[in-house]
């Protein structure tokens, strides 16, 4: 009996200690309405305290340039960054860059990058911010081609293992120099630029791959087109459908079908300079199921909008807008969720993933808006941006992966689906469909308030 009492004591203090260890790392899913939530109020806050003054918008009339420097890794093998742990990169199969716009007005500077990554780094958007701006005096506008098949080694949070492979400090400086090396490249060869909005219809290469079948799409690839004094011309584009192509099982690096087509635009004479960022990716996926090893998915996207841009004949116009800023990103607090009712505490999302300060990055160019968002936005929440645009006659473009992550934005009603976009991606809570087209609308209409 004494022994008895002594097991029952012993096994007593350990589910003690399982449940304060349950209790300390997980917590319930907050529903409480965004609308109640102090961080609504922050952005709130935040945005009505804007303004956008038109005397800061005009300047003389636009000038630019365009630049690409390549991302190859100093050495093979390398690790890949996409679908989590995977063999590494033995061989590349085409070549990754870092293509660069620069624009200038003569009271506002921007450099407009795009990465053949996965995501912009947050760590190289710091380096990039502390040093880059104030020693060429302009603004960092960020954006990446969310390639699977791009080089990682760039994440050191212990999650960077699983998303990016091993951290390597010398390839972070690699893309670091590059980015400079481009900038620096840029400012070199700015001259007088005409442009033009672009927006064509391919909604044959692009699926919701969320809901399926006669879900909604985003179907749009939208961009502008630049020429300068030389008749040189260059074109900045988006699309949705995920650059997720390529098996994950091959050892190449690539920049899927984003690279592919840029090639071929650029081989085409249809444009010197071509370069596409990721647009709402999220819940959009590649039209074709079949993957084999890229091939297939890539010659076929690239070929139907290569057929679709490549048939635009644009009309230029000049123009003396340029304008950007940067609206900090008020969020709730870390939801990475177990099942529908329990998440991990936000320590622990902070200690596996990193704390960052995510923001909007917003460029007026012309009669064209761009936000640069820190996540996989869904297509399916562009009409109201794109209709409010269009009702003040803007156009309107969205890139994502901006040198912050917060995950997935996707319709609120499937926040509770046991699938991996929703259940497991969305990092920071319900509602999030509705709050960012409340903040983004509001946004908007700050931006396009002072002409």
């Amino acid at each position: 009996m004494k022994l008895l009492k002594v097991w029952i004591k012993w096994l007593s203090i350990l589910a003690g200690i399982l449940l304060l260890m349950f209790l300390l790392i997980f917590t319930t899913v907050d529903r409480t309405a965004y609308k109640e939530m102090s961080y609504y109020n922050s952005m709130m806050d935040e945005i009505n305290a804007f303004h956008s003054d038109s005397s800061l918008k005009k300047g003389d009339t636009l000038r630019a340039s365009w630049h690409k420097v390549a991302l190859t890794p100093h050495s093979l093998p390398y690790p890949l960054a996409g679908y989590g742990l995977r063999k590494d990169a033995e061989s590349v199969r085409d070549t990754t860059y870092v293509r660069t716009f620069l624009f200038d007005n003569g009271k506002t500077r921007i450099a407009y990058i795009c990465l053949d990554l996965l995501i912009f780094p947050p760590e190289l958007k710091n380096r990039l911010r502390d040093n880059i701006e104030k020693k060429y005096n302009l603004k960092l506008y960020l954006s990446a081609t969310h390639t699977h098949s791009a080089p990682g080694g760039w994440e050191p949070k212990i999650a960077g293992r699983f998303l990016a492979g091993k951290y390597n400090e010398e390839y972070v400086n690699l893309l670091f120099n590059a980015v400079e090396q481009s900038i620096s490249a840029c400012t070199k060869k700015i001259s007088l630029v005409e442009y033009a909005y672009v927006k064509e219809d391919a909604p044959e290469a692009v699926r919701n791959r969320l809901k399926g079948a006669g879900a909604p799409i985003d179907p749009y690839i939208r961009g502008i087109r630049f020429r300068n004094r030389s008749g040189e011309e260059a074109f900045l584009f988006t699309y949705a459908a995920h650059a997720n192509c390529i098996n994950p099982g091959v050892t190449y690096i690539s920049a899927d079908y984003p690279g592919e087509l840029s090639s071929r635009l650029e081989k085409s004479g249809w444009a010197d300079f071509v370069s596409y960022s990721a647009g709402a990716v999220g819940s959009h996926a590649p039209a074709f199921s079949e993957m084999e090893n890229g091939i297939v998915q890539t010659d076929s996207i690239s070929s139907i909008l290569f057929r679709k841009i490549s048939s635009v004949n644009s009309v230029y116009r000049y123009t003396n807008t340029l304008f950007y800023h940067r609206f900090p990103l008020f969020l709730r607090e870390p939801h990475l969720r177990i099942n529908k009712y329990l998440r991990i505490r936000p320590w622990v999302f902070y200690f596996l993933l990193g704390k960052d300060a995510p923001d909007i990055q917003v460029i007026e160019l012309g009669d064209v808006i761009l936000f640069g968002m820190p996540c996989d936005y869904s297509g399916e929440l562009m009409p109201p941006l794109e209709e409010l645009c269009e009702q003040n006659g803007k156009h309107f473009i969205l890139s994502g992966f901006n040198g912050g992550y917060i995950g997935y934005i996707t319709d609120d009603a499937c926040y509770d689906w046991n699938n991996g976009e929703t259940m497991d991606m969305n990092w920071h809570g319900p509602y999030n469909a509705a709050y960012f087209t409340e903040l983004n609308k509001a946004i908007l209409k700050k931006v396009i308030q002072n002409q």
